[in-house]
């Protein structure tokens, strides 16, 4: 199912325009994109940018509901005064290190080859490989929480590779065969993470249609068919979708963004974070001298060595 799909089988009510909002720990953006149903693509008509408190996100999950809520009004208002609409249903993106993806397959045995694969059949599958990803995903999130019990919820799934008797197929339905190779990629939040988006798509007054994994959806708004890797640097985190033959095979987030590298100057520099913060993008964008740049460089070194094995 393409990413349009989705918001058309989501309850999208036909009012020609839908709010995209990414929820991030440096800023939350606003997007009103009009939606043509006919051809399955979408238009921006006005985008809004507000930074977020420092307190208010941490490592991309939210630790303040309501002062996240604030930021994203002042976000959405600035995108619909530009597109002159109002929208009233939303799509909003999560990432963070507590979302995680992974592509799980599954070779299945058929007792009768000549009987032709039928629905049913393919949900049972199906559901057999959720549960698998399930399982995985809570016990990696334990680990890395400490929290014994943490509960998930699938948030994003799509079906990467189907095999019947090692032929590949788009659609099993109708087949005969006696091995059926099914790979499928899910993503998953924990349910507080998603009770938070929850909540302040309802202070917004939102009709939150579905809520997405960013670099999934990075992934899926891309046509490729080969291999490629996506890396987004947020604010408190660096967010990775890795992509192998066109299809989803991963994502993966860890927790050194943009707001390490100011920290550092600060530490280093004796200054305040707003200080340090516009010293790094003065030094981003070369607006600096030779001698500056190479203290800044020195500075940042370890740092980025830390950063580079986390994409390795």
């Amino acid at each position: 199912m393409s990413f349009f799909d989705k918001i058309l089988k989501s309850g999208y009510s036909g009012n020609n325009c839908v709010l995209a909002l990414d929820i991030g720990t440096e800023f939350v953006k606003a997007l009103v994109v009009s939606i043509d149903e006919k051809n399955k693509k979408g238009g921006v008509l006005g985008f809004g940018v507000e930074p977020q408190k420092i307190s208010h996100m941490i490592a991309g999950a939210v630790t303040d509901i309501s002062g996240v809520a604030q930021t994203c009004k002042k976000a959405i208002e600035a995108a619909q005064n530009q597109a002159k609409l109002k929208a009233d249903q939303a799509v909003i993106g999560i990432a963070g290190e507590f979302v995680k993806g992974a592509t799980f397959s599954f070779n299945f045995t058929r007792d009768n080859q000549k009987q032709k694969i039928e629905l049913p059949e393919l949900k049972s599958i199906i559901q057999k490989i959720q549960w698998k990803a399930f399982n995985k995903i809570r016990e990696e999130l334990s680990e890395e929480s400490g929290i014994s019990e943490i509960e998930v919820k699938l948030i994003n799934a799509v079906i990467v590779d189907i095999k019947i008797d090692g032929y590949q197929v788009t659609n099993p339905l109708g087949f005969q065969g006696k091995e059926i190779y099914l790979s499928i990629f899910n993503a998953y939040a924990p349910l507080m993470h998603l009770g938070a988006i929850n909540s302040i798509a309802k202070i917004l007054n939102l009709d939150l249609l579905f809520i997405a994994a960013e670099p999934y959806a990075i992934s899926r708004s891309v046509e490729n068919e080969g291999d490629a890797i996506f890396i987004d640097i947020g604010g408190g985190t660096t967010d990775v979708a890795l992509m192998r033959n066109g299809g989803l095979e991963g994502i993966k987030s860890f927790g050194l963004g943009g707001r390490a590298f100011t920290k550092r100057l600060c530490d280093i520099l004796g200054v305040d974070f707003a200080e340090g913060e516009q010293i790094k993008l003065k030094y981003s964008q070369g607006d600096i001298s030779p001698a500056v740049k190479k203290k800044i460089s020195d500075i940042f070194r370890q740092d980025i060595k830390i950063w580079l094995s986390g994409i390795n």
